[in-house]
């Protein structure tokens, strides 16, 4: 229950489920923990006491066998692996669930800080997807990669898109209200998400570069942290932007955040639903991002709640997020780009495919 984008997934919709179900969540361990207290005082969270993944089999088998649950709804086709380990032993016989958290079409590389062991791992981990009752795709997109798989069952591939928390939007609209002065220049770009590889960092702040160029005025916040923190730092440093760039690491307060932004940025090499993007237009905050696969595509609507740009062009990306500054957005047309994200709507989708299979 680490900071995340599948975490605040995970919240989001245990929140809506508990609502009508009785929702246990199962994690490995509550290490960094920052969402347990966002979530409803129904809900019971159980730790499995390991480190790793691959030490979660046996705890896994005993929460099972102790609390008989109606099927299981997994983050990541990792956890799959281990459950049809058990299925296979015939030690359990239970439904399971699995969303689908990343593109998996994009291998992943040694820059990511993965082994090769690890890397041919989690590649191979795809085959598990056959014998999953259910397989949830944060997007189309994803959707039609894993059809393209013939092994899989395509009638399986559900397509639910990551529901946003009407608490997070309405406090950030209340925020909005009392805070930003509307007539002022906008200037406020924040970038939200790990600082690894994945987001490519170097090409967030030599875009930045370009537009501090144009605009001195314009500041950068940095809400996150990664393997490649200290690689960005000397960048910024390097590029003179010491005073106009503002890293706050890890929040929590994520309401305050959005609150204080006036464009969200995005310059990742590949995406699975990407959520500060889906949460910005939520709160009527316009976005720009790389098109990259997969997931922008499906958020942004270009000139109505951001701009596209074209994958790795980071003086686009930079010209884009000055014409973003510079526009004069309809903030109610923001926000009903983002009603296909309704989290009452969505959880409904969820709870129908849960139905379905469980009984």
């Amino acid at each position: 229950m680490g900071i995340g984008g599948a975490e605040r997934v995970c919240v989001n919709l245990a929140n809506e489920f508990a609502k009508t179900s009785e929702v246990h969540i199962i994690v490995l361990n509550l290490k960094d923990d920052i969402y347990t207290k966002q979530l409803s005082s129904n809900i019971q969270v159980h730790e499995l006491g390991v480190s790793r993944l691959r030490y979660s089999i046996f705890p896994m088998y005993k929460y099972i066998k102790k609390n008989k649950p109606d099927f299981l709804f997994v983050f990541g086709i990792e956890m799959a692996i281990i459950l049809n380990k058990l299925k296979k032993l015939k030690l359990i016989d239970i439904p399971v669930f699995v969303r689908i958290l990343n593109n998996l079409d994009i291998s992943l590389d040694k820059e990511d800080n993965i082994s090769p062991i690890v890397e041919k791992y989690l590649n191979a981990s795809q085959k598990q997807l056959v014998n999953m009752d259910g397989v949830i795709c944060q997007c189309e997109a994803m959707s039609n990669m894993l059809k393209r798989n013939p092994s899989i069952d395509k009638a399986k591939i559900n397509v639910f898109y990551n529901p946003v928390s009407k608490s997070l939007t309405q406090s950030v609209l209340n925020l909005r209200d009392i805070k930003t002065n509307f007539d002022r220049p906008q200037n406020r770009v924040t970038f939200i998400g790990r600082v690894d590889p994945q987001k490519q960092p170097e090409h967030l702040i030599r875009a930045f570069h370009l537009v501090h160029k144009s605009r001195k005025d314009v500041i950068l916040r940095i809400v996150g942290d990664g393997i490649l923190m200290d690689k960005t730092k000397e960048l910024i440093h390097e590029l003179g932007l010491d005073k106009n760039v503002v890293i706050d690491g890890i929040r929590t307060d994520m309401e305050n955040v959005y609150a204080d932004t006036d464009v969200v940025i995005l310059s990742s090499r590949y995406e699975g639903m990407p959520n500060s993007l889906i949460e910005a237009i939520g709160c009527g905050i316009p976005v720009v991002s790389y098109d990259c696969p997969i997931g922008p595509s499906e958020i942004i609507v270009d000139g109505i709640n951001g701009y596209l740009v074209k994958q790795d062009d980071i003086e686009s990306l930079a010209d884009k997020t000055l014409l973003a500054l510079e526009t004069k957005w309809n903030i109610d047309d923001i926000i009903l780009s983002c009603s296909k994200f309704n989290v009452e709507r969505i959880s409904e989708n969820y709870i129908s495919l849960f139905s379905k299979v469980s009984k």
